[in-house]
């Protein structure tokens, strides 16, 4: 039996948080309680802390063991992970928690192989990445790959999103070119990239052009951010263009991108659409209503993952352990100071 209150990162006035005493959750109807044994964070969790009110739960990467199975399929006690919408308000959902719930259908099982810290690490980025790749750039998925392979761009290779993204891509038949700071082109090849450019280069658009013999027709934008997308619209083919979709809104700069590459499509995707519920993130694209689609592909690869992890063909992202829950605010601080790199912060919960 789960106590009645726990321990949660809960915003507080002046854009901050603070842990505090809160209610435990009680699960709804097709829903489950887990108990959070590890947490990951994400950009989008700090990204969030600032910018709703007072009394919402952080946080959106966990892992745990299911407290009540409220009448489900999944074993009270068994090991699981997925990923949450922090702070959001109906329902609310919050990870950074002693406890959380959780739709039923959207956990997978950690394999024995697999640690907690590992698990945590995995579900949002890798949600992002197959949203992208699958449903937005519409690629071949890993289970029916390309016959003849085709070149694939993942810019800011070395971001978690990036990571996975690159691993997806090898598994869906992709020559893979990846951007990353040199310092991670070994990191970034022994995840299967085919090349790898520094886009601190001043003429890393070209590099990527002769890297894909002028035919890049995919990108995926990890990055979003100082000019990536209009660079990349400069590598993608000069003839036939192409489709870049970004993990940030892209505001006002379609007509830009366009003037560089006339038949260059640009779109941003929020993972956010898979809890099939209508978001209000203006800028988004793909975010207005219901998406029973992007929750069915969730499912599919929620239930490919303990397969995909157990045989190695996706790794999870490297871990730094930071700490407890009261020490969540502090890595806050060094990802938005940029001294997390190739690495996902993880905290232990319980």
């Amino acid at each position: 039996m789960a106590p009645s209150t726990m321990k949660a990162l809960v915003t507080i006035e002046g854009k901050s948080a603070s842990v505090q005493s809160v209610p435990v959750p009680t699960p709804g109807e097709a829903e489950i309680l887990v108990k959070v044994h590890y947490v990951a964070q994400n950009p989008t969790d700090w990204k969030a802390m600032a910018g709703v009110p007072p009394g919402r739960t952080i946080g959106c990467d966990f892992a745990g063991t299911v407290e009540d199975s409220n009448g489900s399929h999944w074993r009270e006690g068994q090991r699981v992970a997925g990923f949450v919408q922090g702070t959001a308000p109906s329902p609310p959902r919050g990870a950074f928690a002693e406890y959380a719930v959780i739709e039923s259908s959207l956990v997978f099982p950690i394999p024995d192989e697999v640690s907690y810290q590992e698990a945590a690490v995995v579900p949002l980025a890798f949600a992002t990445a197959v949203q992208a790749l699958f449903q937005r750039l519409k690629l071949p998925e890993p289970s029916m790959p390309a016959k003849s392979t085709f070149p694939v761009l993942i810019n800011g290779g070395t971001s978690s999103v990036g990571m996975y993204a690159l691993q997806l891509c090898k598994l869906a038949g992709a020559f893979v070119v990846a951007t990353g700071s040199k310092k991670n082109h070994e990191l970034l090849k022994s995840m299967g990239a085919d090349a790898t450019v520094d886009y601190k280069d001043v003429d890393w658009p070209e590099q990527v052009r002769k890297a894909t013999h002028d035919g890049l027709e995919h990108a995926f934008d990890c990055i979003a951010e100082k000019g990536s997308p209009q660079q990349i619209a400069k590598a993608l083919s000069p003839t036939k263009g192409g489709h870049i979709v970004t993990i940030l809104p892209i505001v006002n700069i379609k007509d830009e991108v366009r003037q560089l590459n006339s038949k260059a499509k640009l779109e941003s995707t929020i993972v956010y659409t898979v809890f099939q519920r209508p978001l209000k993130y203006g800028a988004f694209d793909n975010c207005g209503e219901a998406t029973p689609e992007d929750k069915a592909i969730w499912e599919k690869y929620l239930a490919m993952l303990p397969d995909l992890l157990t045989k190695g063909k996706i790794k999870p992202n490297r871990v730094r352990e930071m700490g407890g829950i009261e020490d969540i605010l502090t890595g806050f601080k060094e990802q938005k100071e940029g001294r997390v790199s190739a690495e996902k912060l993880v905290y232990k919960i319980a």
